[in-house]
């Protein structure tokens, strides 16, 4: 199999979705069970995981090497819990697990009851709660990654294909994919029902403070996603 190395660890999870599932070593290991160490065959081990921050000082210039030791130490201990983005992530999933329920159980029930969908409406409306139901508990251990690996950034080192600012974007475009499905239900239900307008605002306003904390996150460059694209995948293009 013609692999793109890491391609697994910035997409959405969502395997029987993917246009790229088939060069992904990890849908290969899970869906063929396949030996898991084909994920390391043909890539050559790094010469050193990460640039030292110190590497390009002048040793000889203490002031220069005190300034970084400085902002080095100067971290306080990252406290995910209190975070302000993962207080917005409480509050927002109680209100997304919530609405999943309620839709199961009386706004869609009807709809999710056919087994057969021949009108335009049913997928629709099937598709968009798919896309709930599946997306309800992503984003905690992407924005988790995400934090992480920003509080101990380095500066100097790699910020736009840092691995959090990638965890960052997977957690946007999650996000976007989210307020589309609310979008299509608010299309056929919109009129009478507040629960959806209010956590389309919720949605809204959590990406906002997401896009606030990683600026750069949509500047990130996924392997194969985005410098293959669908239409290309395919051969439509």
């Amino acid at each position: 199999m013609r692999r793109i190395p890491e391609i697994q660890n910035y997409c959405n999870r969502w395997c029987e979705r993917c246009p790229l599932a088939h060069r992904c070593g990890v849908y290969q290991v899970n869906s063929a069970g396949t030996d898991i160490s084909v994920l390391t065959e043909g890539i050559e081990p790094a010469e050193k995981a990460e640039k030292n921050p110190f590497e390009e000082l002048n040793l000889n210039d203490s002031a220069a090497l005190e300034k970084v030791i400085k902002r080095q130490e100067d971290k306080s201990p990252l406290s995910l819990h209190n975070h302000p983005l993962m207080q917005s992530l409480k509050h927002w999933e109680e209100f997304y697990h919530s609405l999943v329920v309620y839709l199961a159980k009386d706004l869609l029930q009807e709809y999710l009851a056919k087994a057969i969908l021949r009108k335009p409406k049913e997928q629709e409306i099937d598709n968009a709660f798919s896309v709930l139901e599946y997306y309800q508990n992503f984003l905690g251990p992407k924005l988790s990654r995400a934090l992480g690996g920003k509080h101990d950034y380095v500066e100097g080192l790699e910020l736009l294909q840092s691995d959090w600012n990638g965890s960052a974007k997977v957690s946007l475009l999650v996000l976007e994919d989210i307020c589309k499905a609310i979008e299509k239900l608010l299309h056929y239900f919109g009129e009478k029902d507040t629960k959806l307008m209010r956590f389309w605002q919720l949605s809204q306003n959590f990406k906002d403070q997401l896009k606030h904390e990683f600026p750069y996150a949509l500047d990130f460059t996924r392997p194969g996603f985005d410098n293959l694209g669908l239409g290309h995948n395919l051969g439509l293009e």
